[in-house]
C-alpha cells in the first residue's frame, strides 16, 4: 500500500460512526410523520361512526395506499429479500400481514357489499360478532400495524444511535488538524494538514493546548499530557524524548515534536472504539437461543394461520371470518419484541457501561458475570497507587508521630531538603510531604550521591547531612536507639519501606582537586565569587519541566538575577546580585502565570553554592559520631476508593483475595486496611496463572483484576471460565488479554462492571419473559376469533415498545 493510499484509508470514524443508523432514522421519521396523519384519517373515519359520511370508505381505502405501500416498504422489502433465500422474518409476518388486510378489504369494497354507499361500520374487539350484512373491510388494520411498527423501528434506531454515545464521545477526542515536520535543521519546514493524512513514520509538531494527533514517540521537547479523558487520571504526565504518547491526549505546555507510531484504526483510542463496537456486535447465547426461536417461530405462524383459515373454512364459517382470524393470527404473533428483546438490552447495557469508562470485549461477557463468585484482585496500581507516600516519622525516642507533628515536620524539612534533587520515588515522596506542609528548605549544598544507599550533603553550618537505606547508617557507625530500631522494624514488617536521615556534627572533608572543579562548575555561572543575595520563594501551580524553564527564564531577564527552579519540592532559590524587593521578584513570576511566595532572604557567601546533586561519592569513614534525625516509613498507597470497591464486590456475593507478587507483610497489611481475608503472596507471573487454575478446579468461577504485565497470563486463564478485568491505566498486554477493561484506575468500577453485566442480563430475562408471555396470551385469542387484526397489531407494537423501554432503564444504571 502506498503512503498516499495508507492516509486515505486513516479517516477519522468518528465522522461516520452511527451515520448508517441516522439515516435509517431519519427515513423512519419521514415515513413515520407522513403515515400518522393519514393513519389518523383512517382510525377516525373506521372507528367512529359519527364521522362516517356517504362514500367514507372509499375515502379511507384511498387514504391507506401510501400507508401500505410507501410506508410499509422497508417491511416488504426486508420480507422479499428473506423469501429470495428461502428463508423468513418477523417482517415475513408483518408484509403479509399488511398484504392480506388490504388485499381483502379491496375484495370487500368492490365484490363484499362494503363499498355501498350509506355503509356503516362501528368498532368491534371480536371481529366474527360484528357486521353480517357486508363483508369487513380492515384498512385500519393495516395502516395500524405499519404506523406502529414506525414508531417503534424509529425508537429502536434511535436506542441503537444513542447506544453509540460513548463511542462517538471518545473516538471525537482525536485532533482534526496536524502540524507536519519536514525536513531538519535550518530547512526544516511546518505544513497544517488533517490528522486523517498522517502516516506511520511522519513527525510532527505539538503545540501548548493542541491534542496529540496520533499516537507516537516523543523526539524533541517536555510537556505534561492531560490524559483525564482516556483514562480518568486528574494528574498530568510527565513526557520527554522517548517516551510514547496517545493520540486524543491534551498538551497542556511546551511545544513536543512526536513522530507517529501508529494511525488511523491501528491507535490506542481505535482500538478501545473497536473493543466497543465488537462487544455490541456479537450475540450472547441467550441472543443466539433468541435467534434460533425466531428462526422457528416465523414459519410455524405461517403455518398456524394457514391452518387457522381452513379451520374456519372447514367450520362452516364465512371466508371473512375465516381471513380476518388468519390475518389476525399473523398480526399478533410478529415476534418484534422477542427480535428486540436481547440486541436492544445489549445495546444499552454496552453503551451505558462504556459512558462508565468500562469496556467490554463481548456479549458472552454478560453472562458470565452471573456465576462469578470469586474475584482475585493485583495489589500494585489496582487496589494500590503504585505510588510512595509518607505514612509516619519515626524519632529517636522510637514513637512513631504523625508527619504533622512538629518534631517530625523539624526532621522531615532538613531530609526533604537532601532529596529535593533526587527523582527517586521514595524522594519524591519526603519532598511531596515536605511541599504539602510548607516546610521551608534547609540549605544544603556539595550534595552527593551514593548509589543504592542514599545521599550526603552539607548543612550551612559545616555539618554532614546523611540520609537513606538504615542499613548505611549503620554500617557507618551511626548510632541509633533501640526504640527506634524496634519500631523500624516493625514498620518494615508491615511491608513498609524505611528510610533514615542523620547529622554528624564538626564534619571536615579533605576534597580532590577534581571535586573541587566539579563543585565550583555547579555553581551558577553568573553568582559572583563575593556572593549575593539568596532568595527561596516557593512558586504554586507549575506542572512539568517546561513550566520550570519558563519561570528560570522570567527571572534571568531581570539584570544580575540568577534561578534555580526545583519542581519536586515547587520552589526556587534566586542569587541577586542587584537588591530586588520581594515584590519585585514575585510580580516577575506571577507574570509568568504562577503562584510565588517569598519564604526568605539571606546573604549568601562564595562557599555555599546552590545544592545541585552530583553522582560522585564523597569519602565517608567506617564510623560516625552522629545522630539520628528521625527515620520514615514509606508505602505504598492504598487508594481511597478500594475500601468501597471490595464492600461493593461482597454485597454482590462475590468473595475477593489479594493476589500479588509482593511479600506476605506487604500483602497483609494492605488486604487489611481494604477488609480482604483471603491473601496469596509471593507468586510469580506464572503462579497467578496457576492460582486462578486451582480456583476454577475447585469449581469457583473466577473473576481477575489486574494492570500489569505480569497479570496478562493470569487475566487470560480468568476469561476462559470466568472473566479477565483489566485497569485500562495497565500494560497492553494485560488489556489486550482481558474481557473488559477499566479506562479508570478505580477500583470500585470492578464492582460497576460486573454489576452493569449483571443488571443488563436481567432486562435481556425481563424482556424475554413478556415477549412469549405476549405471544402465549395472544395467539389462542387470534386464532378462535377474539381478536380484530387492528387490536391485534396495536397489542403487537406496544409489546415492541415495553421491551424498548425496559430496556432503556438500563441507561440509569450505576
Amino acid at each position: 500500500m502506498t503512503t498516499e493510499t495508507h492516509r486515505a484509508s486513516t479517516e477519522t470514524e468518528s465522522e461516520h460512526l452511527g451515520d448508517g443508523l441516522l439515516r435509517r432514522a431519519a427515513d423512519l421519521r419521514n415515513r413515520f410523520l407522513v403515515t400518522l396523519p393519514f393513519t389518523v384519517i383512517v382510525l377516525g373515519l373506521s372507528m367512529v361512526p359519527a364521522l362516517q359520511f356517504s362514500g367514507w370508505q372509499w375515502v379511507v381505502a384511498f387514504a391507506s395506499l401510501p400507508v401500505v405501500i410507501w410506508g410499509a416498504a422497508p417491511f416488504h422489502r426486508a420480507a422479499f429479500q428473506a423469501g429470495r433465500h428461502g428463508s423468513s422474518t418477523m417482517d415475513t409476518l408483518v408484509s403479509l400481514g399488511v398484504i392480506a388486510s388490504s388485499l381483502w378489504s379491496w375484495y370487500a369494497l368492490v365484490f363484499g357489499g362494503a363499498g355501498m354507499l350509506g355503509m356503516r361500520m362501528h368498532m368491534s374487539l371480536i371481529p366474527a360478532r360484528s357486521h353480517a350484512t357486508h363483508a369487513e373491510i380492515y384498512f385500519e388494520g393495516a395502516c395500524a400495524i405499519v404506523t406502529f411498527l414506525l414508531a417503534g423501528r424509529l425508537m429502536e434506531a434511535r436506542t441503537r444511535y444513542h447506544s453509540g454515545d460513548a463511542l462517538r464521545s471518545l473516538l471525537e477526542l482525536g485532533a482534526k488538524d496536524a502540524i507536519l515536520v519536514e525536513g531538519s535543521g535550518s530547512e526544516r519546514t511546518y505544513r497544517t494538514i488533517a490528522a486523517s493524512e498522517l502516516a506511520v513514520g511522519d513527525r510532527f509538531q505539538v503545540r501548548p493546548g493542541d491534542k496529540i494527533a496520533t499516537d507516537g514517540i516523543v523526539e524533541e521537547g517536555t510537556s505534561a499530557l492531560d490524559t483525564s479523558l482516556m483514562t480518568g487520571e486528574s494528574l498530568p504526565r510527565e513526557v520527554s524524548p522517548g517516551s510514547a504518547v496517545t493520540g486524543g491526549t491534551l498538551n497542556t505546555s511546551g511545544a513536543l515534536i512526536v513522530r507517529a507510531t501508529a494511525v488511523g484504526s491501528g491507535t490506542q483510542l481505535a482500538h478501545i472504539g473497536q473493543m466497543i463496537t465488537e462487544a455490541q456486535a456479537t450475540k450472547a447465547p441467550v441472543q443466539r437461543l433468541a435467534d434460533r426461536i425466531s428462526s422457528v417461530f416465523v414459519p410455524t405462524i405461517i403455518a398456524l394461520s394457514l391452518l387457522t383459515l381452513a379451520g374456519w373454512l372447514l367450520a362452516g364459517s364465512g371466508v371473512q371470518s375465516a381471513i380476518t382470524a388468519a390475518v389476525a393470527v399473523l398480526v399478533v404473533a410478529c415476534p418484534c419484541a422477542l427480535g428486540l428483546a436481547t440486541p436492544t438490552a445489549l445495546l444499552v447495557g454496552s453503551g451505558k457501561a462504556a459512558q462508565m469508562g468500562i469496556l467490554i470485549s463481548s456479549a458472552e461477557v454478560l453472562e458470565r458475570t452471573r456465576s462469578i463468585d470469586t474475584i482475585l484482585l493485583d495489589k500494585t496500581g489496582t487496589l494500590t497507587k503504585g505510588t510512595m507516600s509518607l505514612e509516619s516519622v519515626i524519632l529517636p525516642d522510637g514513637s512513631a508521630n504523625s508527619p504533622d507533628s512538629q518534631s517530625s515536620e523539624d526532621a522531615l524539612s532538613v531530609t526533604a531538603s537532601l532529596e529535593s534533587a533526587s527523582e527517586h520515588p521514595i524522594a519524591r515522596a519526603l519532598t511531596a510531604a515536605a511541599r504539602e506542609r510548607d516546610l521551608s528548605s534547609h540549605p544544603v549544598r556539595e550534595l552527593r550521591n551514593h548509589p543504592g544507599l542514599g545521599v550526603s550533603a552539607l548543612g550551612e553550618d559545616g555539618a554532614l547531612l546523611l540520609a537513606g537505606r538504615v542499613s548505611w547508617l549503620r554500617e557507618l557507625g551511626i548510632p541509633l536507639p533501640p526504640s527506634a530500631l524496634s519500631a523500624i522494624s516493625e514498620a518494615e514488617a508491615t511491608g513498609a519501606t524505611v528510610v533514615a536521615s542523620a547529622r554528624v556534627e564538626g564534619w571536615q572533608e579533605t576534597s580532590s582537586a577534581g571535586d573541587t572543579a566539579s563543585t565550583q562548575a555547579s555553581q551558577p555561572a553568573d553568582e559572583d565569587e563575593d556572593g549575593g543575595i539568596i532568595v527561596d520563594m516557593a512558586v504554586g501551580g507549575m506542572t512539568c519541566a517546561s513550566c520550570v524553564r519558563r519561570v528560570e527564564r522570567k527571572l534571568g531577564k531581570l539584570d544580575g538575577v540568577h534561578a534555580q527552579v526545583n519542581l519536586a519540592t515547587e520552589s526556587a532559590r534566586i542569587t541577586l546580585k542587584h537588591d530586588y524587593s520581594d515584590a519585585e521578584l514575585e510580580e516577575v513570576v506571577k507574570a509568568a502565570g504562577y503562584e510565588p511566595q517569598v519564604r526568605s532572604r539571606r546573604l549568601a557567601s562564595a562557599q555555599a553554592p546552590a545544592a545541585t546533586l552530583t553522582p560522585q561519592t564523597r569519602e565517608l569513614p567506617e564510623h560516625l559520631d552522629g545522630v539520628l534525625l528521625g527515620a520514615f516509613v514509606v508505602r505504598d498507597t492504598v487508594k481511597e476508593s478500594s475500601k468501597d470497591a471490595i464492600a461493593q464486590l461482597k454485597a454482590l456475593g462475590i468473595t475477593p483475595t489479594l493476589l500479588t507478587g509482593d511479600h506476605e507483610s506487604a500483602a497483609r497489611f494492605v488486604a487489611s486496611q481494604v477488609g480482604i481475608d483471603s491473601v496469596i503472596a509471593g507468586v510469580l507471573p506464572a503462579d497467578k496463572r496457576d492460582a486462578v487454575m486451582r480456583l476454577q478446579e475447585e469449581g469457583h468461577q473466577v473473576a481477575m483484576v489486574g494492570d500489569g504485565v505480569n497479570d496478562a497470563a493470569a487475566l487470560a486463564q480468568a476469561s476462559t471460565q470466568g472473566l479477565g478485568i483489566a485497569m485500562g491505566s495497565g500494560a497492553d498486554s494485560a488489556i489486550a488479554v482481558a474481557d473488559m477493561t477499566l479506562v479508570s484506575s478505580d477500583p470500585t468500577m470492578a464492582a460497576a462492571a460486573i454489576r452493569i453485566s449483571r443488571a443488563t442480563l436481567k432486562v435481556i430475562k425481563e424482556n424475554l419473559f413478556w415477549a412469549f408471555f405476549y405471544n402465549v396470551i395472544m395467539i389462542p385469542l387470534a386464532i378462535f376469533g377474539l381478536l380484530n387484526p387492528m387490536l391485534a397489531s396495536a397489542a403487537m407494537a406496544m409489546s415492541s415498545v415495553c421491551v424498548v423501554l425496559n430496556s432503556m432503564r438500563l441507561r440509569r444504571a450505576h
